[in-house]
């Protein structure tokens, strides 16, 4: 349930729900920090799907403030090149890419450590180069974790998500 005590506090974001005096909610962005300022007396429970939205959105714009710029240094410091990227609010998946390019980044990334954020946007990196995932893309994966990539996957498999 969302309320007043919902936060999100990985080593990329901070959002958290902050009272106000107010009799509106407004939202506070800056990369990396998000509040949600919320007017006295709210009624958490009745809000539960609105309030969903609204840190799905918030969510939404610090991937793009955070992940955009995060998969171009990688991309130039390991020399892969993508036709795009796109954020989208997937549950099933971290990450795609298709063999044009293009890739997708799930939002939810956001909850994630800094670490394990890199190793998706790494892993769909790896994937312009090769599509599968044979001993040839877990070389390349090895060779862009610094041989982390298989305890890194692991602690991604076991990482809370919000897909289970």
């Amino acid at each position: 349930m969302i309320d007043a005590s919902f936060n999100i506090s990985t080593d990329q974001l901070s959002l958290t729900f902050i009272a106000g005096k107010q009799k509106n909610f407004f939202i506070r962005h800056q990369p990396h920090i998000t509040e949600i300022i919320y007017p006295p007396q709210t009624s958490f429970e009745q809000l539960q799907p609105w309030l969903f939205k609204v840190v799905t959105e918030a969510l939404r714009k610090q991937a793009k403030l955070i992940l955009l710029p995060r998969i171009q240094e990688l991309a130039a410091l390991y020399d892969f090149h993508y036709s795009r990227v796109n954020i989208n609010s997937a549950r099933t998946r971290w990450g795609s890419c298709s063999n044009k390019g293009h890739i997708n980044l799930s939002l939810y990334l956001m909850i994630l450590p800094l670490k394990l954020s890199d190793y998706v946007l790494l892993h769909e990196l790896c994937h312009t180069k090769e599509m599968n995932h044979g001993p040839r893309f877990w070389n390349l994966m090895n060779q862009v974790t610094k041989q982390q990539s298989h305890l890194l996957r692991n602690e991604l498999r076991h990482f809370p998500s919000p897909f289970r």
